[in-house]
């Protein structure tokens, strides 16, 4: 957890590699035969290297220092969301703005970095550290310690979630609503002392430090590279609260209700006031927060790492694929010429809506492999995305086919679900002036054209009608859900 980079060792037959494990790369040293003396000699020098040198040239974070054993005192509740792995770390998290840096000692880690390749998101449950020991005190906080893709200099970056993060502390600051939001305590790179000077965690600073330079990767994927032809990635941390809870944490689907109409509340807020889209609604961003143990949940939005500023005229950006199989909007797999809009993230709440009734909106309610067979939603995350955006163009195309095909396979269980998918369907897909998701058969084209007949296409000309009728269902049926917890 507490690595920038990762070292190895593989052994096969009487050759031994050294491995070096990166965000975009697994990188292999030549072969060192154990049975010649060469191969001995090498491996020997490899070891010595690893036992002498500094544990920053590890791969060991030195902004992230791990806690001496606190005999299993204080590291959290131990609950399905928030596993407890008795090991906790002080964190320094500094803030681009402020230029302050601020100590936090974790309670639990909820997210590990427990991919190869990639961002190497990590998420922690933590509090301030009180300056002595391994004391902490205040609120619980989330730290997410994240290495995204980056421009240099990374400040830059147009994809900057902590810029986004702040724009919306400060509009909500002087404009208190309703609705709980992620809201920004610290927010920045994380910042290395190397050679007595302050620097930003890139890797480029894991490339100096072996003492060899980064070069960016071939704009052909089907081009060759050398081994330090890598993406640039920005080390970056964010303090945020509230403290939410997997949206597998809800009781029964009228909580499930709740929840995602106050994401989406809070969704449609950042949108109209801070001019963000966020592209990216999936059962992952969405989180539940609870203030006490019989209260009713909350719904909290979270992860911006994707989302975009638009023109707050519009609200509107340029096509682009983004978000989350199998929660993405038909347009955005297809990469239909047409803008994204809020929109293609009500769609992916369809989805979210559907996929949760279908296989169980708690880990108790689990789907075996036999009924899943039977499932015809099982093709909105397989096969090329071509095939996928067929499936669903079909599925959502009228209201008999998504009642027959869809509605008709959630676990029986439910009651309000059902109803809640099929008002969300009619006002996405049933609008008279751009009805359905599938082409006419006398159009010319396709299901992957962007023909301007195309209902989703069309759509683009009644955002703001579509996205009224969306919130007021949404509106009815979170009195519904409130309704039936009272009951």
């Amino acid at each position: 957890i507490n690595r920038r980079y990762l070292w190895g060792l593989t052994i096969c037959a009487d050759e031994v590699y050294a491995c070096l494990m990166l965000n975009d790369g697994f990188f292999v040293s030549p072969a060192m035969r154990i049975s010649e003396l060469a191969g001995r000699n090498m491996l020997i020098s490899w070891l010595v290297r690893w036992s002498m040198c500094p544990e920053d040239q590890l791969g060991y974070d030195p902004t992230m220092r791990r806690v001496p054993d606190t005999g299993g005192a204080d590291v959290g509740v131990n609950t399905n969301d928030n596993p407890v792995d008795g090991i906790r770390y002080t964190i320094d998290c500094y803030d681009d703005k402020t230029k302050k840096k601020i100590k936090y000692v974790t309670k639990r880690t909820i997210v590990p970095a427990d991919t190869l390749l990639g961002r190497h998101t990590r998420c922690f449950v933590a509090t301030r550290y009180s300056g002595s020991g391994t004391g902490s005190s205040g609120e619980e906080v989330v730290i997410k310690d994240v290495w995204l893709p980056a421009t240099d200099p990374s400040f830059e970056c147009q994809r900057n979630e902590i810029k986004l993060l702040r724009k919306i502390r400060d509009t909500f600051e002087q404009d208190t609503p309703d609705h709980i939001y992620p809201k920004l305590i610290v927010g920045g790179h994380v910042r290395l002392n190397q050679k007595n000077r302050s620097m930003i965690d890139t890797t480029d600073a894991i490339f100096n430090a072996a003492g060899v330079d980064r070069i960016d990767p071939p704009s052909d994927s089907d081009t060759d590279s050398a081994w330090n032809q890598q993406l640039l990635r920005a080390h970056r941390r964010i303090v945020m609260s509230p403290v939410g809870h997997s949206i597998k944490t809800v009781q029964n689907e009228a909580e499930l209700i709740i929840v995602l109409a106050e994401a989406m509340q809070c969704y449609s807020s950042i949108l109209s006031k801070c001019g963000i889209l966020h592209r990216d609604i999936s059962t992952n961003n969405i989180l539940v927060v609870r203030d006490g143990e019989n209260k009713i949940p909350r719904g909290l939005l979270i992860d911006f790492d994707i989302a975009v500023e638009v023109d707050m005229r519009i609200r509107s950006t340029c096509p682009s694929i983004s978000g989350t199989m199998p929660y993405m909007s038909i347009a955005n797999i297809l990469y239909l010429d047409t803008p994204r809009t809020a929109l293609d993230d009500w769609e992916s709440l369809l989805y979210v809506v559907c996929w949760l009734a279908t296989v169980g909106i708690t880990s108790s309610h689990h789907v075996s492999d036999a009924e899943w067979e039977n499932k015809q939603i099982k093709y909105w995350h397989i096969g090329s995305s071509g095939e996928i955006a067929d499936a669903k163009r079909t599925h959502m195309h009228s209201s008999v086919n998504f009642q027959s095909i869809i509605v008709d396979k959630f676990r029986k269980q439910y009651k309000l679900l059902p109803r809640f998918a099929i008002a969300l369907h009619k006002a996405l897909f049933g609008n008279s002036n751009c009805p359905g998701a599938c082409l006419d058969d006398d159009d010319d084209g396709n299901m992957y054209t962007d023909c301007p007949s195309d209902p989703l296409v069309k759509r683009g000309a009644y955002v703001d009608e579509i996205v009224a009728d969306l919130e007021i269902v949404l509106d009815e049926f979170k009195c519904k859900a409130q309704a039936a917890l009272k009951a």
